[in-house]
């Protein structure tokens, strides 16, 4: 493994892989990257299969737990988003709107606060009985996560069996379907069924894959095994999803 590889430089990798598929993905971005690392994002953000998300501006710490309740007092989070929706607009020429906070974490404030910054899709429910976007309250129309993923719920790194227990003992994973971790091979095998069920109920299945955790787990083997199969069906970004609201 290189030591030297940061997560843009796995992005990088990573969305060539979705290119050579062609396979269109939705990267949630932090502000801070798009000040601090434009250099090395720009090709990332130029490219004909990625949207570009906002993921806030600072990667804020969560008030609880490993899934916090709250990024903050309402008035924290509206210059966050903010700052977020402003730098995006700089660096990419055009608006941001999909969105998928930081940890997915959330509170009262943060739907209406995001609706009023412009954007209108969310992406930061984990639910797998929901196979179809829906529109709520604020106005947002949300497309949850219905497909294990990965980096709670997969080996790698320093993320083995041992450390999971660990973890596990201070605050049991209640924010999920499931609890467990798998390795990569069995981690697959579970998004595979998930996406085809998905499927075949004409859905829409929401994959979360971290770039750096799919190098860091084998190098993007698995990740290349799992594009061959969603090039295989229609794949569209978040920005996407309003055409596909369940009734």
């Amino acid at each position: 493994q290189r030591p030297d590889l940061s997560e843009v430089k796995a992005s990088a990798e990573y969305v060539r892989l979705c290119e050579k598929h062609g396979v269109k993905c939705t990267l949630y971005t932090t502000g801070k990257t798009l000040v601090e690392q434009w250099g090395e994002f720009k090709p990332i953000a130029e490219s004909a299969v990625v949207e570009v998300g906002g993921h806030t501006y600072g990667a804020l710490e969560a008030t609880s737990g490993p899934h916090g309740r709250s990024h903050g007092t309402y008035d924290q989070q509206r210059q966050d988003v903010a700052q977020m929706v402003s730098i995006a607009r700089q660096r990419l020429g055009k608006d941001i709107v999909s969105w998928r906070g930081h940890g997915l974490v959330r509170d009262e404030h943060t739907y209406k606060i995001l609706w009023e910054m412009g954007i209108r899709y969310i992406s930061d429910e984990v639910n797998w009985d929901k196979t179809h976007p829906e529109r709520l309250a604020e106005g947002l129309i949300s497309h949850p996560l219905n497909v294990i993923m990965d980096h709670d719920h997969l080996y790698h790194a320093d993320r083995t069996p041992e450390s999971v227990k660990r973890t596990q003992a201070r605050w049991p994973s209640h924010y999920g379907p499931v609890s467990e971790s798998y390795p990569i091979g069995d981690w697959a095998r579970i998004v595979e069924d998930q996406v085809r069920r998905i499927e075949e109920e004409e859905g829409v299945a929401t994959v979360l894959m971290h770039p750096i955790c799919m190098f860091l787990v084998d190098e993007f083997q698995t990740l290349e095994r799992l594009l061959k199969l969603f090039s295989q069906s229609k794949t569209i970004w978040a920005r996407e999803v309003g055409g596909v609201v369940g009734t």
